[in-house]
């Protein structure tokens, strides 16, 4: 399978299921310690992490397809993954953190963004 489209698939399903999984219980993120203590709470994470989540898992997917979107869905894979993984480190930095569980999500995090950039080095026309 081309590496681009490997890439994809795999941005693609990790956002379907995150996104998914925030959409139907939004509550899951009392794993890390994120409490929804008002209905509002429950419909902002249903539409910024289920939501948001799934229209990227969508984008990626449809890139999949169209190899004159890959560079481009590649380009956002990398600026999705990176943005989120320098976000989590400048939190647990700030916050004095070292949870197991949130190390985790920063390792997923920096291997969607090293995936995403080992495909797109590789993709046609790369310099």
């Amino acid at each position: 399978m081309h590496r681009a489209r490997f890439s994809l698939i795999v941005a693609s399903v990790g956002f379907a299921v995150f996104g998914v999984g925030m959409l139907l219980r939004p509550s899951l993120l009392a794993a890390v310690g994120i409490a929804l203590t008002e209905p509002a709470a429950a419909v902002e994470i249903r539409a910024f992490y289920g939501g948001l989540e799934v229209g990227l898992a969508v984008f990626f997917g449809l890139a999949v397809g169209r190899p004159g979107w890959h560079r481009a869905a590649l380009t956002a894979q990398i600026a999705v993954f990176a943005g989120a993984g320098l976000g989590r480190v400048f939190g647990l930095v700030v916050g004095g953190v070292l949870d197991p569980l949130l190390l985790l999500l920063l390792a997923l995090e920096a291997a969607g963004a090293g995936l995403g950039l080992w495909a797109l080095r590789r993709a046609p026309g790369a310099p």
